[in-house]
């Protein structure tokens, strides 16, 4: 697999350009690099390991910190599947919070609707100071399972 960048607009090239006389090759695959569990390279696993003085710097949010990742990278199934479905179930609820107006501490919502990022996490990384930011990952969940299914249908 390659992937190239070609400058312009391809809609005002003439008939018949060949955009590849131009492309520059931005990356390729390394056929040779060994493929591990899950069919992920280790530059693939890599962007979730935690190295030495990383786990300090991290907000409790952080999904390097998913308690049901390492379950899995450990070859943990049963207890990965487990946690999961706790995860998922704190989201169930997580998502009632911002339907009742919660609102993230690091991004507003523009007039077109996407996310902007508006300061403050590379300050509170700094000091790591993550005060009032839930620790989402061993919190426990307020309601059982049917609870919340059925509350969020009546929407």
């Amino acid at each position: 697999m390659k992937l190239y960048y070609v400058l312009g607009d391809l809609l005002t090239k003439p008939k018949g350009y060949d955009p590849m006389t131009e492309a520059i090759l931005l990356w390729e695959r390394d056929k040779t690099v060994p493929k591990t569990r899950y069919n992920l390279t280790p530059f693939a696993i890599s962007l979730n390991e935690l190295t030495p003085g990383l786990r300090e710097k991290l907000p409790p949010t952080d999904s390097r910190l998913r308690p049901d990742q390492r379950h899995l990278e450990d070859g943990e199934f049963e207890l990965a599947n487990a946690e999961k479905l706790r995860l998922e179930q704190l989201q169930r609820q997580a998502r009632k919070l911002q339907d009742r107006g919660w609102k993230p501490r690091w991004f507003r919502k523009d007039e077109d609707g996407c996310y902007r990022y508006i300061q403050g996490y590379w300050a509170a990384r700094e000091k790591g100071n993550w005060d009032g930011i839930p620790d989402i990952f061993r919190q426990t969940c307020e309601f059982p399972p049917e609870e919340v299914s059925s509350s969020s249908s009546a929407h």
